[in-house]
Order: structure tokens, then sequence, then C-alpha cells
């Protein structure tokens, strides 16, 4: 059988001969550093040479930690230089593909391709919205997708891909602020009102066109204590409807299907 050479592999102690693609992940992340640590507890255990992947321009596609670890413990990192003309959207599918890639690094990428994109502007760019939406507002990532998108249901495969691979916008900044400003305002009644499950819940009924803020608050101030922790979005659902119900007619209450 005829074996073919596709690549060379080379060694180097020189790390400043590297560099790093806009848009790949930056390995300065707690997550990151603790990657790092365990690649370096690993090659002290035992070395397994194995090489990184860069582009001709000496930019790394593949093995930042691996680079880092080895810089560390200064030992010859060994690459291999790639032809295929790879991209910031190639790296971030193979990371999904592999689960390599997690929410902040996502974020990190999609921030870091705006930076260059928009030197001047970059502040004011989704994925830099999104970044200081969730630092104030500390919600869930999912959370934080439902409010920045308007949407009254977990956010689908696509949403989540979409965030990912940089086609994520805000459909109104203004609205989203405003509603978590209002979530937040429950921290006076209830434990749970940053839990992933009972925001999710209660933005199904919120968005709904009967939901007033003014019963809602009369409800909640009356009966924070039915409120339960519990372990799902339904259920918060109807705990939430059972307490915003309580006592009104017939007429206005609203239903379970409405809330939907």
């Amino acid at each position: 059988m005829r074996k073919e050479k596709y690549n060379t592999i080379y060694s180097t102690k020189d790390f400043s001969i590297f560099d790093r693609i806009v848009g790949n992940r930056v390995p300065t992340t707690a997550r990151a550093e603790k990657n790092i640590n365990h690649i370096i507890k690993s090659i002290q255990k035992k070395y397994v040479p194995l090489p990184i992947l860069v582009n001709k321009h000496m930019k790394v596609i593949d093995g930042l930690h691996r680079l880092e670890a080895h810089r560390r413990l200064d030992i010859p990192i060994r690459y291999i230089i790639t032809d295929v003309d790879i991209t910031v959207a190639d790296i971030q599918r193979i990371n999904n593909i592999s689960n390599n890639w997690n929410t902040e690094d996502y974020l990190n990428s999609n921030m870091d391709v705006e930076r260059q994109k928009y030197p001047n502007t970059y502040d004011s760019k989704p994925y830099h919205m999104y970044s200081l939406f969730r630092k104030k507002y500390k919600f869930s990532h999912r959370n934080n997708l439902m409010m920045l998108l308007g949407m009254t249901a977990n956010p689908g495969k696509e949403v989540e891909q979409d965030f990912k691979e940089g086609r994520f916008r805000i459909l109104d900044w203004s609205d989203a602020c405003e509603t978590a400003e209002y979530i937040c305002t429950f921290k006076d009644y209830l434990v749970d009102y940053k839990n992933r499950n009972f925001v999710t819940a209660f933005l199904s009924i919120y968005n709904h066109w009967r939901f007033s803020k003014r019963t809602w608050n009369k409800k909640l101030a009356q009966n924070s204590r039915k409120i339960v922790h519990c372990t799902n979005a339904a259920d918060y659902r109807e705990v939430i409807l059972e307490v915003y119900n309580w006592g009104l007619q017939e007429r206005s209450r609203l239903k379970v299907k409405e809330a939907a």
C-alpha cells in the first residue's frame, strides 16, 4: 500500500514565532487556565509529543493551550504547517463538534472578531452588548438570550448556533434591560428570582399580552411564600399563574395554555 507524506513536523523553543488567529479563544479564562494546568501535569507525568497545527503565517489553528503549556515548561513544541485556508468559523465549527468550547469561549471569540472589524465602535456591537448585559444582571445564558431576543420560550438549537457562529443580533436593548431590571425587583420576595427555570417560566407569562405588572406586583407582595422552589420551568409556570390568578375573576385570569 502506497503511503503519501502530506506535512512535515517541526520543533522549536522559539514561542515568539507563533501568533493567534483573531477569534480563536484566548487562553486567559479560568477554564483555559485549568486546561493548561491539566496539560502541564500530563506532560510532567509522561510526555507525548502531540504537534499543534498552524497556518502558513504561523497562526495557531489548533493547540493554543498545548503551546502555552510548553512555553511555561520551557520545552520544545512540535508543530505542523497546513496550507489549507482555515477561518475562525471553521475553528468554531470544529470545536463545536468536539465539544471543546463552551459559551464563554464562543462569546470571547466573537467579541475578538468585533474588536478587529470595528476597532472604534466594537463596544456597541452585539457580543459586547451581550457581555455587558450578562455582567450587569447575572442571569443564565439562555435567559439572557430570551430577554435580548424578546423570546417567550427557551432558545432552540438554531438560536444557540447563531450565537456560536457570529449571527447573534439584539432585538431591543432597552426592552431587555427593562425586563431584567423588573425581574431584579423580585429580590425582596423570592430567593429563586434569578433561577434559570423561574426566569424562563416568568418570561413566558410576562410577555403575554394580558399580563399586568400592577396585578403581579400586588399578588407577589401578598403571596410570594407560595412560590416554592421547582425543578423545571413548567412547574414554576403553574405556581406563578396560581399566584397571579389568585382572587381574580375568570375573565381576568391568565390560562396556562395562553401563557405557553
